[in-house]
Parts: structure tokens; sequence; C-alpha cells
């Protein structure tokens, strides 16, 4: 019986560090994941994920992977999910979440290590979705902290997901790894006097 009532006040004490400590994964992409994860991920058939540092990017993308300078210098880059039409022209991809069609790309950057992990996603889908997103993402990551008629977010203290529309036609589901976020964040300010000398 003693046994019982320890366990159960073990389970009520390590409930909300489990809870703090769980990763907001889409099964496909999750913050802090390794470039090569995201790009060499089971996609559908005619899409590929293409970088910002692949040599062999197509070239009518425009700006959709172009960096600052400044993240470049520091190892970062900007990834894009893809598809290839009859022509072989190349664009942006739309790949369903929860039945809503969504165009995704993220920044990845080094963690201490070296390696690019992901440090920012942002998925842009149709407005009209923006309640059935605002559902599954809660079956995948839990209560939200913060929910209103424009707003969901999701907060642990190693990530954040924010869904978010304002006026428009789209809404967009931003996704960070806070600890990366601000690794680069000070690699950013520490390169920037040097920049201005």
């Amino acid at each position: 019986m003693m046994f019982r009532h320890l366990l159960a006040a073990f389970l009520l004490l390590s409930s909300p560090a489990l809870a703090a400590d769980r990763e907001f994964d889409l099964g496909f992409a999750r913050p802090g994941m390794m470039q090569g994860q995201f790009r060499f991920g089971a996609w559908p058939p005619g899409m590929a994920v293409y970088c910002s540092d692949d040599p062999d990017k197509p070239g009518t993308l425009g700006k959709l992977l172009t960096m600052p300078q400044q993240m470049t210098n520091m190892g970062a880059t900007r990834c894009a999910l893809l598809s290839v039409d009859d022509k072989g022209v190349w664009s942006q991809a739309k790949r369903k979440i929860a039945g809503q069609p969504g165009q995704m790309a993220a920044t990845f950057g080094p963690d201490a290590g070296g390696t690019r992990r992901m440090v920012q996603l942002f998925i842009e889908f149709p407005r009209a979705g923006f309640a059935d997103l605002g559902k599954f993402l809660t079956s995948r990551f839990g209560a939200p902290q913060d929910q209103g008629d424009t707003l969901i977010r999701w907060k642990t203290p190693k990530q954040e997901a924010v869904l978010v529309h304002e006026d428009g036609d789209t809404a967009t589901l931003m996704m960070f790894d806070l600890v990366l976020q601000a690794q680069m964040d000070a690699k950013m300010q520490a390169m920037a006097p040097a920049a201005r000398k």
C-alpha cells in the first residue's frame, strides 16, 4: 500500500517535467532535427528538399532560398520543400497536414558541435484550415499555453510552436528550437561589431 502511494506521488511530481520535455514533432519535421534528417525524409513522390548550400539547387527559385550574408557567414542555411512539374520547373511544394496543404521552409544553424539543426520552421496554409490545424496540433502537442481567435501557442523551456493568422487568406505555423535560436542570436550579435569595423 505504501509503495502504491509513493508511486502515485512520484508520478504526480514527474508529470510536469515530462510534459515540459516533450518535443513538438510533426512526424516529418521537429525543431532541433538535423538538416540531413529533414532533407532526406520520406517525402511524397515528386517532392524534395533543397537547401541554400546545395550546389545543384534549381535556379528557378528566385529568393526562396536566399540567406542574409551574416547568417551564411555563421553557417546557417535555408531549406524548402519543393516539387517539380512535367516541364522540369521546381517550385514550393504543398504537403498536406490535417488535410490542409502547407508550403514549408526552414532555417538551420550549427549547434555547439557544428551540426546543422533546425532552428525555425515556417509552414503556410489556407486560413480556412486554422481550426482544423489547431485541433490536430493540440492532439500532438497537448493543451496550448495561449489560445484565441487568431493565435494558438505551445511552449516548453526548449521549444515553441505558434499557429497564427491575420487579415488575409493564409495561416502560418511557426516552430522554434529556443536553445538554438538563442545561440544563433548571440553569434549574430557578436559578429555585428566585427562587421562594422
